[in-house]
């Protein structure tokens, strides 16, 4: 009988899990090149992604790994099937040679933190 009553609850439990609803975030791109920047240039970039599981995707946080980035993105839920984007600002002021930056986009998909990377050359202006 104790046998048994594991089974069940595995089974319900199994269940239950495979009912749940998952948000997934697929970016067309997890990197992008600004090329050649002049310094004190300020670029953008839009990564798009779409929401391709079956619940809403809420993303949290933006975090960058720099004060020379800047993020934007939706605060309101990305419905199943829809596409967004995340907006990355980079200003060059002060910065010379090549730099890779990363932005970690955290939501409530199924993997919950997605780093992107910015790259890039500045040629100083001197």
């Amino acid at each position: 009988m104790r046998k048994s009553s594991i089974l069940l609850l595995f089974l319900v439990s199994f269940g239950l899990k495979m009912d749940q609803k998952v948000a997934n975030i697929e970016f067309e791109e997890l990197v992008y090149d600004f090329g050649s920047l002049d310094e004190g240039e300020k670029a953008f970039h839009d990564f798009e992604f779409s929401n391709t599981g079956d619940a809403p995707l809420i993303i949290s946080d933006v975090e960058v790994s720099c004060g020379c980035t800047t993020p934007s993105f939706p605060k309101e839920a990305i419905a199943p099937g829809e596409k967004s984007s995340v907006r990355i600002g980079f200003n060059s002021k002060g910065k010379s040679g090549r730099f890779d930056k990363s932005v970690t986009v955290v939501s409530n998909a199924e993997d919950s933190a997605v780093r992107l990377r910015i790259v890039g050359r500045i040629i100083p202006t001197h």
